[in-house]
């Protein structure tokens, strides 16, 4: 079986994306050679749903299904514009319920978010103060005064396997550095990846959502991460939440499942 994939990035965080409505189970079963052979963070899989322009599941690189990923959204999004005629404001469906696009252009696409919560109160695993967030997808939140990146990576693994997180099937970690009160740093240690990620959106609106209950930050914010900037947009108790940010299309081809 033939079908067409397309490699993307939102941020660096890198995807191949897929549009098909039959032999899913087919697709599924060939994601973690097709992220491997194409070196890609993750696998969006893209298809019909009455309602919606369209649904997007998202799968890491080792195949595993994840309910959101925020950067993956805006390179669907682009590429169903570009590709398959839906306009530049878009309604789909992800794991997590519905969400809404506008597309400005390939440098600025605006997601709708879901308004994150609290799963847990402060906590300390591995030595690392913080909090459990679910801002779509889950994320553990640990505010540093200085984040270093090989610290992320090895301190990351361990927090991600803590027994704290084993009911969750384990949790994708990130480590928050404050700037100042329109601005942040964020990097993410993700699951289904097992290592550092350039970019994490559902993971930096996570972060964003820990430092305003802390009273560090304000709407508008600037997120840097290492594979870009994003930009998020909130009011005051979190119930219009915008991240936006680029994707970007960048090579199609034929691959023989």
């Amino acid at each position: 079986m033939k079908i067409k994939i397309t490699k993307s990035h939102g941020t660096q965080n890198s995807f191949i994306i897929v549009y098909n409505n039959d032999n899913h189970d087919l697709i599924k079963s060939k994601i973690k050679k097709i992220c491997h052979e194409f070196n890609t963070d993750g696998f969006l899989l893209i298809s019909d749903f009455k309602g919606y322009d369209y649904k997007m599941d998202y799968f890491n690189n080792d195949g595993s299904w994840e309910t959101m990923c925020a950067n993956g959204a805006r390179c669907a999004a682009l590429y169903m514009y570009n590709f398959h005629k839906c306009n530049k404001n878009i309604t789909f469906l992800a794991g997590d319920g519905q969400h809404k696009i506008k597309i400005n252009d390939s440098s600025s696409i605006e997601l709708s978010m879901k308004k994150p919560f609290f799963k847990t109160k402060e906590i300390q695993p591995c030595g690392h103060l913080g909090r459990y967030v679910d801002s779509g997808a889950k994320h553990y939140i640990s505010m540093v005064d200085k984040i270093e990146i090989e610290k992320v990576k090895s301190e990351g693994a361990k927090i991600r396997y803590n027994k704290l997180f084993e009911p969750y099937g384990g949790i994708n970690v990130n480590f928050l550095e404050v700037i100042n009160e329109h601005h942040i740093k964020v990097s993410t240690y993700e699951k289904g990846i097992e290592n550092m990620v350039l970019s994490c959106g559902s993971g930096s609106v996570a972060a964003a959502y820990y430092a305003f209950n802390k009273n560090k930050i304000k709407s508008p914010l600037k997120i840097s991460v290492p594979g870009g900037e994003l930009k998020l947009s909130f009011d005051i108790n979190w119930d219009n939440v915008w991240l936006s940010g680029p994707a970007f299309l960048y090579h199609s081809k034929t691959f023989v499942l």
